[in-house]
């Protein structure tokens, strides 16, 4: 499937702010990557940029040993999805999380996700990812 080149730039875009700001809990970038009037729709984070700030050092300092994976990444326009691994510490088969993001003026205006814990033992042979 072809994309424009803005719809590139989104996906560009997105993946640094992963790779920057999301994945190390880096509060100082939130201005770079959200717009000002950025609308939270998670069930994890508290409303606005302080709630994303809040919810970055709450993560920090819970589990230290974090790290994640982008699985999988696509775009439709203005909004954009990634399919993340997140292990919270080892041994932890760890969560299948999928993040939707609109643009908005050249910034992330809103978020949404679906979270799903893996199991230690699935049902099938097929994985999660």
């Amino acid at each position: 499937m072809s994309r424009t080149e803005q719809e590139q730039a989104n996906l560009d875009f997105c993946t640094r702010m992963y790779n920057e700001m999301l994945f190390r809990f880096d509060a100082s970038r939130i201005d770079e990557f959200l717009a000002d009037d950025y609308i939270q729709h998670s069930t994890a984070a508290s409303g606005g940029k302080e709630g994303l700030r809040d919810f970055f050092e709450n993560r920090a300092h819970h589990f230290p040993n974090i790290s994640f994976a982008i699985k999988a990444s696509m775009v439709d326009g203005d909004r954009t999805m990634f399919h993340i691994h997140t292990i919270r510490f080892p041994g932890d088969p760890g969560m299948s999380i999928v993040d939707y993001f609109r643009l908005e003026g050249g910034k992330v205006k809103e978020h949404w996700e679906v979270v799903q814990e893996i199991p230690e033992k699935l049902p099938h042979d097929n994985g999660i990812f």
